[in-house]
């Protein structure tokens, strides 16, 4: 209980948040290495990984001599009067000679753990995917907060301006009443994005499996690379797709599978020896030995080795159906996301241009106005313009940062 009380103390007397906020912002390098320490889904799939490791250890020390040491004893006797005593102790050797389901079960172990690493790169860039994509909204969301403080002052300013011109008689109440009421929403929109941050940080919590109250600072993403113009550039990168190897590997298990149902047609061979000390005293000094060639040969099962060998064999071509499905899957995906990313690309440099323009003309319609030479609902439209603007261009930067992820995840990166 005294380590737990002194916790208690430490966190009572400590300020508040004192355990719940970086000091440093948070880069995406750094919180990969965490996300895929932490997170469940890492954690599980690196399990999957290394029970395929033991599981084809497993398989192939099959093909190799086995050893064993074997020791007995035992009492004979009557009327519970004990009348003869054994002793036994000695080695056993075997090694397989002939049998061809010890090989198939050697290659269905390691295209498993083939295809189970192939399956935690799955899960890998899909949660690489996935943080970037809270990363982006992260980044959005505090520019979105950002601009809205902006937006209030810049309203708050208007509302003094339009009750001047309003008590000067040189504007009309409504003009008043509409700046005042857009100012309230600017209020409720500016606690909205407060929220809309708070929600996006426990996300990201979430996703590193750290605390929820947990106040993440992350540092800004690099503006994604221009897309080339030619899709076939990543041809080779799709070749080596996840998702390819995997089916490939549940492939190479299946044919495996077929293998080792043949194999049950088959005779087996085995090299069996044995070295035994036994007798009625301790230690017995007579030993034998012996060394021979164990055969087997199936002769009659009831259907069920052909049975198991329809079923293989339907397995496999289930399989090679699937191996070509998952390539069509991932060109297709990839090629989708190729092409998102260009126009993600294309329609930032849009969104930029019309700022820089709806900037222009805030500028000089408030010169305008103020002058008196525009009226209030002119300059009204144009300023929700240029906040539209702003708000288009956050969430054109983010839709690039979360296209391009997306095309690196549909190449298995």
């Amino acid at each position: 209980m005294r380590p737990l009380r002194a916790l208690a103390i430490v966190l009572f007397l400590s300020p508040p948040g004192a355990y719940a906020q970086e000091t440093a912002p948070l880069g995406f390098e750094e919180a990969s290495k965490l996300l895929l320490l932490n997170n469940p889904a890492s954690a599980v799939a690196g399990s999957a990984v290394d029970a395929a490791r033991g599981r084809l250890t497993f398989y192939r020390a099959a093909l190799y001599p086995q050893f064993s040491a074997k020791a007995g004893y035992s009492r004979v006797g009557g009327d519970f009067v004990f009348t003869d005593e054994s002793y036994s102790y000695g080695f056993l050797a075997s090694q397989p000679l002939f049998s061809p389901a010890l090989p198939a079960a050697a290659r269905s172990a390691e295209a498993s753990y083939r295809k189970a690493q192939a399956d935690f790169s799955l899960v890998r860039s899909g949660l690489l995917y996935n943080l970037k994509t809270v990363f982006a909204d992260l980044m959005k969301a505090r520019e979105a907060l950002k601009l809205s403080s902006e937006t209030l002052k810049r309203r708050a300013e208007n509302v003094e301006i339009i009750r001047i011109k309003y008590e000067a008689g040189r504007e009309n109440k409504a003009a008043l009443l509409e700046t005042q009421s857009i100012y309230k929403i600017a209020v409720w929109q500016n606690e909205n994005y407060k929220k809309d941050l708070r929600l996006i940080e426990r996300r990201l919590n979430r996703l590193l499996a750290r605390p929820p109250m947990f106040a993440t600072l992350v540092s800004e993403l690099p503006e994604p690379p221009a897309p080339p113009e030619d899709f076939g550039y990543f041809s080779g990168t799709l070749a080596r797709h996840p998702s390819r190897l995997s089916a490939l590997a549940a492939l190479e298990i299946a044919r495996a599978a077929v293998d080792r149902s043949i194999s049950g047609f088959l005779p087996q061979a085995d090299a069996i020896g044995n070295y035994t000390w036994e007798g009625s005293d301790w230690p017995y000094r007579n030993k034998n030995w012996s060394a021979g060639i164990s055969l087997s040969l199936p002769l009659f099962t009831s259907g069920k080795l052909s049975a198991d060998l329809r079923a293989a064999r339907a397995d496999r071509s289930l399989a090679e159906s699937s191996l070509k499905d998952a390539g069509d899957a991932v060109d297709l995906t990839a090629e989708d996301a190729f092409l998102a990313w260009r126009q993600a690309w294309s329609y930032k440099d849009v969104v930029k241009a019309s700022l820089e323009a709806a900037a222009a003309r805030a500028w000089l319609l408030r010169k305008q106005y103020l002058a008196g030479q525009a009226s209030y609902f002119e300059w009204r439209n144009v300023e929700d313009q240029l906040i539209n603007a702003e708000n288009q261009l956050l969430s054109a930067k983010r839709d690039l940062i979360v296209a391009h992820a997306a095309f690196v995840n549909s190449l298995g990166e």
